[in-house]
């Protein structure tokens, strides 16, 4: 089928460079523009990438928890706390999410919540994009999660139980393999690259070096796209890298350290020298 060619809005953006100090723009500004913009069917890839955050929101209203709401997310509280009260009307993996919730059920043992409903976010999205940029990038993304979580627990000799998203041949071999690759470095050639990081002991800059790794990998995806949604969608994942970095001041980015440290903590069952004070 032949992609949509979308050449004003494509050749009207500003040039996006990792090193730069801000985003010319919001990732909400620019949704905004997309959906003015773009035929629905291309519209509607572009809503997968806010899914994370009504993610993240749904979580919040099921756990009862006052912290932090992402704006960036597509629905708004309201909805969200519709889909808690009537599960049939939200989207067919938060509907499953909720009902294991509310039943107590988990749906996966020794699995938190959070990683429960991410899986299933993960299953769901690569079930309906199947292929293409979105299913690439999802696949990626996975991949790189699985990845940290895998080399965190064999450096700290802890359980891989409920921290691996999805089964198949990457979480296969994660599980059973002793080789410092864990036997994959031919299949996924960017596992060479984390193992360096991993010999990074800055974590803020082994977070850096990970988006850049990230960043290069849409511009791989991107080599032979023009003008199409797939740039388009490309842009907007390296808005959401540089409007991360963007925010963090040295204290900022002291809190960003000492968060994800806990959430490394909460994750796993560490060794009290472990812990961040």
């Amino acid at each position: 089928m032949e992609k949509r060619a979308y050449y004003y809005l494509v050749s009207g953006l500003p040039t996006l460079i990792f090193e730069q100090a801000k985003p010319p723009f919001s990732m909400l500004a620019f949704r905004e523009e997309l959906q003015y913009h773009l035929h629905p069917a291309d519209y509607r890839q572009v809503l997968y990438l806010f899914l994370p955050a009504d993610n993240r929101n749904l979580l919040h209203i099921l756990q009862k928890d006052s912290g932090h709401w992402d704006e960036q997310g597509q629905y708004t509280e309201e909805q969200l706390e519709a889909f808690v009260r009537e599960p049939e009307t939200a989207p067919a993996y938060m509907r499953r999410f909720i009902e294991a919730y509310q039943q107590e059920a988990p749906l996966a043992a020794g699995m938190s919540w959070e990683n429960q409903l991410t899986q299933l976010y993960y299953d769901s999205v690569l079930e309906q994009t199947a292929e293409g940029f979105l299913f690439d990038w999802f696949s990626f993304e996975r991949d790189i999660h699985n990845l940290k979580a895998a080399f965190t627990a064999r450096r700290y000799q802890l359980s891989q139980q409920g921290q691996l998203i999805g089964d198949y041949r990457l979480t296969e071999a994660a599980r059973n393999s002793n080789a410092r690759d864990f036997g994959l470095s031919g299949e996924y050639p960017f596992i060479n690259r984390l193992l360096m990081l991993e010999e990074e002991p800055e974590l803020l800059e082994r977070e850096e070096e990970t988006d850049i790794l990230r960043w290069n990998y849409i511009d791989e995806l991107n080599t032979f796209n023009y003008f199409t949604i797939e740039v388009l969608l490309g842009y907007l994942l390296k808005l959401s890298i540089l409007e991360r970095w963007s925010i963090l001041g040295p204290e900022e980015g002291l809190e960003a350290f000492r968060g994800l440290v806990r959430r490394l903590e909460q994750s796993f069952e560490f060794p009290k020298a472990f812990s961040v004070s």
